[in-house]
């Protein structure tokens, strides 16, 4: 509770102090809603070590603008050779399904016409029944630095915070062409990369790789470790096309590969019991979006 009122606070303050910089910018494009509907899936893939695997069906509502939105996400689990799985009985599915929500709030600001500066504080509940302790909080805060008209610098670090275990990881990108919708352009740098290739204003090829961290509490009765937390580390590299049915209408679809996939599991108290990976696997990705 007290997370959920110190991100209402936050999410006050930062809109507060985003008004004068956001007329610069054009405030009512700024607070255009969107919504999207999207859907992965993962193949089958063994525990390295073990012959037990795993294929992953995801899906994830968003709704949001430039300054705050809101997701709901769910994973779908389907398990293979329970008995050579390393954790869990060996006869019921370690984990069936798993939820999160995300709130966050963006604070842009345009220092003067080359330096810019982008702030996100988050608040998401990942859980697989039971949402206590549950809470984290997330910030992500980069300076851009304009070059000249193509060329921009970014530095910055990003942190998710979480009782049981936190990360804080440096973000430093070199991106060329970012904001154009004609010819090739990209984004170098951690944790994303992004090359992209305009085949027309509406038609969009690209690839891309980045880095995710996200802690997942268990349910109570879990077979895996009872109220414990499963904290999971991803590499996803995708390759796919945008294409523009309208200006409010956007389908996307990639082919997707899990470059590495490491996890640990945490008792109810914190302590790091085990750690594994899982091998890489091929999937596919789509998503509609709607700007209103």
């Amino acid at each position: 509770m007290r997370l959920l009122l110190l991100f209402v606070v936050l999410v006050f303050s930062l809109e507060v102090y985003a008004q004068k910089p956001l007329k610069k910018a054009g405030l009512e494009k700024m607070i255009q809603p969107k919504v999207s509907l999207e859907s992965s899936y993962l193949s089958d893939a063994s525990i390295k070590g073990y012959n037990g695997s795993v294929a992953v069906t995801k899906n994830r509502l968003r709704i949001n603008n430039k300054l705050v939105g809101f997701s709901y996400t769910n994973w779908l689990y389907n398990w293979n050779n329970l008995t050579q799985i390393p954790f869990g009985n060996g006869l019921q599915s370690p984990i069936k399904k798993m939820h999160s929500f995300k709130v966050n709030a963006n604070l842009p600001y345009f220092i003067n016409e080359k330096w810019f500066l982008l702030t996100s504080v988050s608040l998401k509940s990942t859980f697989e029944k039971e949402t206590k302790d549950s809470y984290g909080a997330g910030l992500f805060s980069f300076a851009s630095y304009k070059i000249d008209e193509q060329h921009t610098m970014q530095f910055g670090a990003f942190a998710n915070y979480h009782p049981t275990s936190s990360l804080v990881l440096p973000v430093i990108s070199y991106s060329y062409r970012a904001r154009q919708n004609d010819g090739i352009k990209f984004i170098l740098g951690f944790p994303r990369t992004y090359v992209g290739y305009h085949v027309d204003e509406d038609t969009l090829l690209r690839f891309g790789m980045i880095f995710s961290q996200s802690l997942i509490r268990l349910s109570d009765t879990s077979v895996i470790e009872s109220a414990g937390f499963i904290e999971v580390k991803d590499y996803m590299s995708n390759f796919g096309i945008s294409y523009d049915i309208s200006k409010n209408l956007t389908i996307e679809s990639d082919l997707l590969y899990s470059v590495k996939r490491n996890f640990s599991i945490y008792s109810k108290d914190g302590n790091k019991l085990n750690s594994y990976s899982i091998k890489a696997s091929l999937g596919m990705n789509f998503k509609i979006t709607y700007l209103f």
